[in-house]
This record gives C-alpha cells, structure tokens and sequence, in this order.
C-alpha cells in the first residue's frame, strides 16, 4: 500500500521536520531504568496502533522512536488502497495517527534501542539515552528495502516505486520496468503484467531459461543488464543500462526496484526465532518465541507489508499485551 515505497517521497523532509516538532509535544524527559508495563518499539503505523490499544487498556505505555512518529507512511506521495481514504498522501495520513496518539497522552521517548535482554519477568531495552524496563515489549521497527543505488531517490513519488502490490494501479496502460538480481522481480513482474500494460525485467543475471519458458505475453525479459541510470525531466521516462558492454535505453513510465528487502532486526537475532530473511516469527497473536515479547507490522514473518495490516497487527498485540498486566 505504500505510495512510491520505500525511502523518501515528496515531501519527506518537510515531513521529518514537522513531525519532529510535533513528536516533542509528547516526548519527556529520558531517565535511565525507566519502567513501563508495555514498551513498543518503533513509531510507524503499527507500533502506534499498538500504542492506542495497549493505552486505551489503561496501562503504562509508551513508544520508542529514534526518528518521527509516522515511519515510511509518512513519506509517501500518495495512498489509494487505505479503507475509508478514497486518496491521501503520507503525511496526512500519518498525522491523523500521531493526533491520536497525541490525545491519549502515550509518551514518546526518542531514542535508539542497542540491545535487548528478554531473559527475565522485566524486559531490558537499552538505548543511546537510557535503559528501559517493561512487563511486555511489542517490536514494530519496520523494514529497509535493498535500494539500486543509482539516482533513484530522485525519482521517488515521481515513479520509482518498491512495491507492485502499492503502486501497480498508478501505471494501469503504461510501460514499467521492474529492476531485478537473480530473479528477485519475477514476482512482482507477475503481478504487474495483470494491470500495466507491459513489463520489462532488467536482470543482472542470465534469465535466458526464464525468457524462453516464459508464457506472459506482456513480459519481456533482458538479462546481463547493468542499470547505469534513470532518466527523465519531471517523472520517470526510461532507464540507461549496460548490457554487455553496450549502452541501451529501456522507455517506460515507471521502475520497480525488486532486489529484496530486509528486516530491522539485526539486535533481535539470537534472542528470538527469525526466518531465514530475518523476519520475526509469531503466531496469530503477533507472539514471538519469548513469553512477553510481540512483533507487528512489515518486521514480522510471512505477512502481507501493507499499512491496513500493519494496524491489524498493532491492534491484535496491543490488547493481547495487556492481558495479565
């Protein structure tokens, strides 16, 4: 559901800026060994639908953030899929939650968590700015795609996307071009045949066998291709590549850069079950392999990475973390 997903939309840094501000209504001071009955990490949409629950629950709760309240909703250009907002851009939507927060008086404390202990009845979380202890700890710290590392930041919300499944609907009778490394776009290839009008995947490695099993009319697959950079003067026009030694130009209207996505969870391995791309695993209460200890939103395993179920999921931890509290 992500508009031009990930990274830094339209309006981004305007966002980070006023939200700042904003985040400081609630922040308090920071005191080492605080302790919490429920502590979330991590401020995007999840982690304050949790906060909302786990409030409105009466408990002692409060959200550790190290940037502004809104994570990657709030720097996108624009949402369509989000029920009951026919259109929305980022910001505006991720206000409507950090106003809510805002009302309920959750503290936000604005930190960077290091480690973690989970060992114990209290739950350690130790930051840049003080130690942490809660009865319970719902982790929603979110995820960072695998960026091209060419000049795509300038094209976002201007059509470079991270997500088919957010975005495909914009190009709907358009050219797009899906950036790939092995395979990792075939997928999302897939998946935008059925709405754009055709699809050119850009493949570092050989995908002759694919090209030549491939039975998608509107798919066409290049392979040994290097992207050099996006071109365009307001939005995207087309991608400059090195294919063998050759230079050659791929006309589209839009890039979908496939190359994967990570977990944020690199303090959590070895504290708690991860799959093998480093997500964390729970059940359908959003519990991890620790009593006490939940995740939520896009950090957790083998779910749909889309804001409705990323509240879904902060709902569902936030009461489920209260119980017995």
């Amino acid at each position: 559901m992500h508009k031009q997903d990930s990274g830094v939309g339209l309006g981004a840094v305007s966002f980070v800026g006023e939200m700042k501000n904003q985040s400081k209504v609630c922040e308090k001071e920071v005191f080492m060994e605080r302790n919490f009955d429920v502590l979330i990490v991590g401020g995007g949409v999840a982690g304050m639908s949790a906060g909302i629950y786990a409030k409105r629950s009466g408990k002692n709760v409060a959200i550790i953030e190290k940037m502004a309240l809104g994570g990657t909703v709030g720097t996108l250009n624009q949402i369509e899929n989000f029920p009951s907002q026919a259109s929305v851009d980022g910001f505006t939507l991720a206000q409507m939650f950090v106003e809510q927060v805002k009302k309920l008086e959750i503290e936000i404390i604005s930190d960077d968590i290091l480690s973690v202990e989970f060992g114990g009845d209290l739950k350690v979380l130790k930051g840049k700015k003080g130690d942490y202890r809660a009865k319970k700890v719902i982790i929603a710290t979110g995820i960072s795609y695998i960026e091209l590392g060419k000049n795509e930041e300038e094209f976002l919300g201007r059509g470079v996307s991270y997500c088919a499944t957010c975005d495909a609907n914009f190009f709907k009778g358009q050219t797009v071009c899906v950036v790939s490394r092995k395979g990792s776009g075939i997928a999302e290839a897939k998946y935008l045949s059925n709405i754009v009008k055709n699809v050119i995947v850009l493949d570092e490695g050989d995908m002759i066998v694919f090209a030549k099993a491939n039975k998608v009319q509107n798919i066409e697959v290049v392979s040994n291709v290097s992207v050099q950079k996006i071109f365009g003067k307001d939005a995207v026009e087309g991608v400059l590549c090195n294919q063998n030694g050759k230079e050659k130009k791929f006309v589209a209207s839009g890039v979908f850069v496939a190359l994967g996505r990570k977990p944020k969870t690199d303090i959590y391995r070895k504290k708690l079950d991860l799959d093998a791309q480093g997500f964390i695993k729970t059940n359908e209460n959003m519990e991890t392999s620790v009593s006490g200890v939940y995740a939520v939103g896009d950090v957790r395993a083998g779910v749909m990475k889309q804001i409705v179920t990323a509240c879904s999921d902060g709902a569902i931890a936030g009461k489920k973390a209260c119980e017995g509290v």
